[in-house]
């Protein structure tokens, strides 16, 4: 029988090597809660601050979305959820982690609510958006990462998050793209580690029958319309050992994946397709990627031996004509993992360089010390409190006991269950703002008081928003003194009275700082998100014939 298979879209614009087009975002930005650009996102954005929700039928907090247009939905009501990602259908245990992910936006958007109610819903929403992209990645290189790869991978390849302060190497030359080597090959890892069954337990963590069949739930959600069901598969899914990462995968998805009961025989074979993904893709030999990753190219199967084990080469002779020959999928899941890590060495290397990119090349992470995007020091505190086990706690609808590590099993020594309640939690006060006040140059101003949000302006806090005027500067070294040559540069009112001096003029004036009587208005500098805006701004005018207060208390070196 033919194995069905449709070739990737080309994406390229030019002649040369085939490149693909990548779905979705490559950031690590929640776009399995947001989507993957603003069509998405309006399907999926509500009222108040909120994303969109199905009232459960029976009882117990919101359920994802649901459309009948769903174009691979299989349910016998026809209706199937939708979220960010469009394979939040695929199968139970992933739509359970993308419902709680989307009821923590909402949880977010209510706690801001009540911190400021005064806050529109856009800004509810965008600040709610902007808290669940950052537990997204910090839970990702903070829990996730460090069992995958190993602590010295970690260390080895600058992936350790900071305990405090900001991270300082943001490179905005970089590229963040996905490799086409993790996407079709080295971040397929997972499908080794199913299990042919989706485990359910009750609150005090006993088995509840039947388990849901793997073959069973592929795009059927009607079983999620049940009471608890949502709070049964998170605890069966923490509860519940991986299977082994290796050469051998359950034949839930090898024989059985998407198969219509009815038609013998029309399971697809996961694993296949991701051999001829990569080869779909132009993805070299697993050979090439061993000499790309510091180990030894293989001359013969045999050079092999330090990575995989004897009785795994001897499979892979009887499948490859030479060594070269072999995928970079099987040769990959067939090595020995890191130590303290899951995957072997080469995997390990295209997924340590990946994640290093997407930390690297983001302005929008949230530890960067960017002021226009930034968290402030104490809300990025709160944010490194969280954890996955709070984050499901927070939206079961019994909340009980988890182990505080929710990737490792529970254990009575090392990971015991503890009550919710006990998990550290974020404190949503480090959003508060206090007295209705103005955000001026990254900074909470409070009504009546001044700051700068550039060098040569100056900006007064008021009920109805901020008053700005441009400064007449009487004393350009004095002002180098108090401010970066770079800061001065990118202000078009500086630079046009101090641009003498940046250029080596000797001119000597008067110390004094007085208002110009017609200021120009400030630029509205925006804080764009890489499909548009992400964060609120404030915007700051000049009011023509505005006379400016006495700076004096406000301007120190």
């Amino acid at each position: 029988m033919c194995f069905p298979f449709m070739r990737s879209l080309p994406g390229q614009q030019k002649l040369g090597p085939r490149e693909q087009v990548n779905q979705n975002t490559a950031f690590l930005d929640a776009s399995q809660v947001y989507g993957e650009n603003h069509c998405v996102l309006r399907q999926l954005k509500g009222q108040l601050g909120k994303m969109n929700f199905t009232s459960h039928p029976v009882k117990g907090k919101d359920l994802l979305p649901q459309s009948d247009k769903h174009p691979e939905c299989k349910s016998a009501s026809g209706q199937c959820f939708i979220a960010g990602d469009g394979r939040a259908s695929e199968q139970p245990g992933l739509t359970a982690i993308h419902t709680i992910f989307m009821r923590e936006h909402n949880r977010i958007s209510d706690e801001l609510r009540k911190v400021n109610p005064h806050w529109d819903e856009d800004k509810l929403f965008e600040h709610a958006r902007k808290i669940v992209v950052a537990e997204n990645q910090h839970i990702t290189y903070n829990e996730f990462l460090p069992r995958i790869l190993g602590w010295n991978a970690m260390n080895l390849y600058g992936l350790k998050l900071l305990p405090q302060g900001y991270y300082k190497e943001y490179n905005p030359t970089c590229n963040p793209s996905i490799f086409n080597e993790f996407a079709c090959a080295a971040f397929r890892i997972g499908h080794s580690l199913l299990r042919p069954h989706i485990p359910r337990l009750s609150p005090d963590y006993q088995i509840i029958d039947p388990p849901i069949l793997l073959r069973d739930g592929f795009f059927k959600t009607d079983i999620m319309m049940r009471e608890n069901m949502v709070d049964e598969i998170a605890r069966g899914l923490v509860s519940t050992p991986m299977e082994t990462l290796d050469q051998f995968i359950t034949g839930e998805v090898t024989n059985h994946l998407f198969e219509d009961r009815k038609i013998p025989f029309s399971g697809i074979d996961l694993i296949a397709l991701n051999v001829q993904r990569a080869r779909d893709h132009g993805v070299p030999s697993y050979n090439n990627y061993r000499a790309l990753c510091n180990l030894k190219r293989a001359a013969s199967f045999e050079d092999l031996a330090r990575e995989i084990p004897m009785e795994v080469i001897a499979r892979l002779k009887r499948l490859y004509a030479t060594v070269d020959d072999i995928d970079l999928f099987p040769g990959g899941m067939s090595e020995r993992p890191l130590q303290g890590g899951l995957i072997g060495p080469t995997f390990g290397c295209i997924i340590a360089t990946q994640f290093r990119q997407l930390r690297k090349c983001d302005r929008f992470w949230y530890e960067n010390e960017d002021p226009v995007v930034r968290f402030t020091e104490q809300q990025l505190a709160e944010v490194r409190k969280i954890t996955l086990a709070k984050i499901i706690c927070d939206n079961l609808d019994d909340e009980g006991d988890m182990q505080r590590a929710a990737f490792d099993l529970p254990s009575s020594f090392l990971n015991p269950r503890v009550p919710c309640q006990s998990l550290p939690s974020i404190n949503f006060n480090a959003w508060k703002e206090s007295g209705h006040g103005c955000i001026i140059g990254n900074r909470q101003v409070q009504i009546g008081e001044s700051a700068f949000p550039t060098p040569c302006t100056s900006c007064v806090c008021t009920a109805e928003g901020g008053n700005c005027a441009s400064l007449r500067v009487t004393d350009c070294r004095q002002l180098l003194q108090e401010w970066s040559k770079e800061a001065v540069l990118r202000d078009e009112v500086c630079t046009a009275q101090c641009g003498f001096l940046l250029r080596g003029s000797q001119v000597s004036v008067s110390t004094s700082l007085e208002t110009d009587l017609n200021p120009p208005p400030l630029r509205n500098v925006r804080a764009e998100h890489r499909r548009g805006p992400r964060y609120p701004t404030t915007t700051f005018e000049a009011v023509p014939g505005f006379k400016f207060p006495d700076l004096s208390a406000y301007i120190a070196k």
